[in-house]
């Protein structure tokens, strides 16, 4: 009898741990060795750093990981957001000579350089390039000095004069200081890319 207790015992000691293993697995989970496979894929790779001395790790950060330090609720996502908006405002603005609308969204160097430009259209007579496509907008570098943020961003757009196309790709600089209550960020400079 006890040798009956002791097979009956290991069958079902069998049975109750291949039973754990198939309800103990997820459903939809891949096999274990694929698990570990994609595991060992998805497991970043240490970098190994030498510090320098003389740096400090505020020098090693990204100018856009300093200004998210400063600032914890700065996003690259709605920052580029914003400033696609603020393209399409500033090259309206331009176009139809709206002053007011131009001192709020740049610097003052910014904004006297282009109230001469429309001081020099109006002149001349020329028509305004309106926008016709924005195609792309992607941010190139941040940097942060002191609290003073600033942040580059390529545009690459068509405008139209009523007659003709022209595409053109700016760099464009915008600037926040981050301890001033106000969040908007300003035009700061314009460059051909």
């Amino acid at each position: 009898m006890s040798f009956e207790i002791i097979i009956l015992a290991a069958i079902a000691i069998f049975v109750l741990t291949r039973l754990f293993s198939v309800l103990g697995k997820e459903k939809g989970a891949p096999p274990p060795a694929l698990r570990d496979r994609d595991q060992q894929r998805q497991r970043p790779q240490p970098v190994h750093v030498v510090p320098d001395p003389d740096q400090d790790d505020d020098d090693l950060a990204s100018g856009l990981e300093k200004i998210a330090r400063m600032q914890p609720d700065f996003s690259q996502r709605e920052f580029l957001a914003g400033a696609k908006s603020a393209y399409e405002m500033i090259v309206k603005a331009f176009a139809d000579g709206d002053r007011g609308m131009l001192q709020s969204l740049l610097t003052r160097d910014v904004y006297e350089d282009y109230d001469r430009a429309i001081k020099a259209r109006e002149e001349s007579g020329q028509e305004p390039l309106e926008l016709m496509r924005l195609k792309e907008a992607t941010i190139e570098t941040g940097e942060l000095t002191g609290s003073m943020a600033e942040i580059t961003v390529l545009f690459g757009a068509e405008l139209s004069d009523g007659e003709r196309i022209v595409s053109t790709r700016e760099l464009w600089t915008f600037e926040r200081d981050l301890k001033d209550r106000d969040p908007n960020w300003r035009l700061s400079d314009v460059s051909a890319a």
